[in-house]
């Protein structure tokens, strides 16, 4: 790495964390770059925790063939940095996230507009959905970038948002702008479960082997993994862990997941980053151990009639980003009712990137760890 290259990563690392502490990106979904010059940039790379990221392993990229140097690989996402490198001069960094607000209104695949802002104009485009990693996506981002010559902050459909900055700054002022603007529109909704009662505490448990230990308003209890006769909530948390491969348990009742879980149909995901880490389908049962257990596997998390979600994972900082995606993944389901009713993830495509996800960034995640 050339020593102009290093003073610029040292930028990409502290927007890395930028991001993280703001709450814009999960985990490894979204990425970041910055120019070096009029044919190079450097990206942030493929499945790497942002947490313990070095500057030694973000990778140089080529804006005319997305070819790559060193040995980490770069972001799947290179080819869209490429293209807004080549096509705006004026733009040096570029950050793409997964943020709440932002990815809810774009799976409406349309652009947000009807308000004036300083950075954003009065348009925030919407690319077409395309997989990640696709030259279908990035046609679909070039297309907007070429309509919209004078906006700096796109939505991707199901896929988060791309902010194109003249620097590190401009970037996050954009991407919290953006982030603004969607929250507004979005909340601006008549929501008709407000009234809804909220769902018991099912609590959170750890597994040791066959008993795990369960915590419910503040109280401990251990029991048995296949004990047959369990306190409700034990029994649900003991049907889940006989489901999957799991060592934490979580139940998870905001208010976006406990009025989806009141429908009583299974949540096909709306957004990719929750196809990939909780599961291409999720389903939704009623509180009922047998059913549960069944419903679970394959996945990361299941929905119990009118009572929220358990999720789960055999790491801690997994179960987090389960919780947080299902989530963010919820309250999208409820805005695609409104405008207009959207489509959800195709399922082939859904559960292509649960695929892909399971026997390779998961496989990369647990080999950090």
């Amino acid at each position: 790495m050339t020593g102009q290259e290093t003073g610029i990563g040292a930028q990409i690392l502290q927007a890395a964390a930028r991001l993280t502490d703001l709450g814009l990106i999960s985990r490894t979904w979204g990425n970041i770059s910055a120019r070096v010059s009029d044919s190079r940039f450097l990206i942030t790379p493929s499945g790497l925790a942002y947490e313990t990221l070095r500057e030694d392993q973000l990778v140089p990229v080529s804006m005319a063939d997305g070819s790559w140097t060193g040995k980490n690989r770069p972001s799947s996402e290179k080819g869209i940095h490429a293209g807004a490198y080549r096509l705006r001069p004026e733009v040096n960094f570029i950050i793409h996230t997964h943020q709440y607000w932002a990815s809810v209104a774009g799976v409406a695949g349309r652009a947000v507009t009807g308000f004036s802002h300083p950075l954003l104009g009065k348009r925030i485009p919407c690319a077409a959905y395309g997989l990640p990693g696709t030259k279908r996506l990035c046609r679909a981002v070039e297309a907007e970038e070429r309509a919209w010559p004078d906006c700096r902050a796109f939505l991707l459909r199901s896929h988060g948002a791309l902010c194109l900055g003249q620097d590190m700054e401009d970037a996050f002022a954009l991407a919290q702008a953006m982030e603004e603007v969607c929250m507004a529109r979005v909340r601006d909704l008549p929501d008709e479960t407000a009234a809804a009662a909220p769902p018991p505490d099912l609590g959170h448990s750890f597994r040791q082997g066959d008993a795990f230990t369960l915590t419910v308003h503040g109280v401990q209890r251990r029991y048995p993994v296949t004990a047959s006769s369990l306190p409700p909530a034990a029994a649900l948390h003991a049907a889940v862990y006989r489901g999957g491969n799991f060592q934490y348990i979580a139940h998870e009742a905001d208010h976006a997941v406990t009025a989806v879980s009141g429908m009583g149909a299974p949540l096909r995901p709306y957004l990719d980053d929750l196809a990939q880490i909780a599961g291409a389908d999720i389903r939704c049962v009623p509180p009922e151990p047998q059913r549960v257990e069944r419903a679970v596997r394959g996945r990361n998390a299941v929905l119990l009639r009118s009572a929220g979600a358990l999720c789960a994972s055999a790491l801690p900082d997994d179960l987090e980003a389960v919780r947080e995606l299902l989530r963010k993944g919820c309250a999208a389901r409820l805005y695609a009712r409104e405008v207009p009713p959207a489509p959800p993830l195709g399922r082939t495509d859904a559960l292509l990137q649960r695929t892909i996800y399971l026997h390779s960034y998961s496989k990369k995640r647990t080999a950090q760890c």
